[in-house]
Order: structure tokens, then sequence, then C-alpha cells
């Protein structure tokens, strides 16, 4: 990644810019059996990308502290799911297989899984992700713990797309 020099306020500061395509730094999405997992992935690393570009020149015109500690925390977030997502590309590239810990291969790796399962299966999985949509509700409502309250909107809406994805399998 090459970057470009500014100045605000004095201080120097860096702003992204990317050198070459993805095709050529990555070679293999041209293939015919490249995986289109890895497709999805190059799609949402490009957004998050975006999303770095635009939240860092936003970062300059912050107001409050406040506003620019959420600004910089979405900007962290973007910048290290796009480091994610070329770590997965960068391993595929040398390996020939999936690193899968990116959470969208994770959520791939699911939506498989599920389809693979049985009726039977399905419907135990069913229940099961009810009563963990249920339990996690329960943790937020008491907000006992307002320092996991994040993660657990995000547990809350992974098992909400887990449930969708059953209930359309089921035909419900």
């Amino acid at each position: 990644m090459y970057v470009t020099r500014c100045e605000v306020q004095g201080a120097k500061c860096e702003a992204p810019r990317q050198k070459g395509t993805l095709r050529s730094r990555w070679p293999f999405l041209d293939a015919p059996d490249c995986p289109m997992e890895l497709h999805a992935l190059v799609g949402h690393r490009i957004s998050r990308y975006n999303e770095y570009t635009r939240l860092y020149g936003q970062l300059r015109d912050c107001r409050s502290v406040k506003e620019c500690g959420d600004i910089s925390r979405r900007l962290l977030d973007a910048y290290i799911d796009n480091r994610q997502c070329t770590q997965e590309l960068d391993y595929y590239q040398q390996h020939g297989k999936m690193l899968g810990r990116h959470p969208q291969l994770r959520h791939f790796q699911q939506l498989s899984r599920l389809r693979s399962m049985n009726v039977r299966d399905l419907l135990k999985e069913q229940q099961k992700t009810k009563d963990n949509i249920w339990r996690v509700n329960s943790e937020i409502r008491k907000g006992d713990k307002p320092h996991l309250l994040e993660r657990r909107q995000q547990k809350l809406q992974e098992y909400e797309l887990k449930l969708k994805e059953i209930n359309r399998l089921l035909g419900e």
C-alpha cells in the first residue's frame, strides 16, 4: 500500500492508496476453480477499504473528542477487517486452500453445513438457535455487563441470520 502525505494542524498524516489491481496481486481470482467465497471476500474487502478511506477523510473534520473516538473506532474496525481479508487471500495464494478465519468465510462454511443437513437435524438446529437468540436477548436486557453489549449484539445478529437460513431451508 502506498501512502500520500498531508498536513493536518501541523502534524503529518498518511492517507491510504492502493497499488496495482486485485487481479494482478491475486491472479488465482481469474482461475475457473477459484472458490466463490473468495470472490465474495474480495467484494467485502473493497467495501471495507472504501469505508476506511472515507472515514480517514472524516477524521480530519472531527468537532469533539467523542466524535473523533467514534470515527477512529469505525476506521480501525474497517482497517482490521480489510487486513483479515488480505490475510485470507494471501494464504490461499500461498497454500491453495482457505485459512477460514474471516467471519464471512465462517458464515459461508456454516451455510454449507446447514444445507447438507437432513430435516430432522435442521429442526434440532432451529430450536437450538431459537434458544440461543432468547438467551442473548435476555443477557442484553439485563444490561449488567455493558462492555459486552457490542459482542452480544453481534452474536444476536449471527443467530438471527442462521435462523433465517434454517427457516428458508425448511420452507417456513
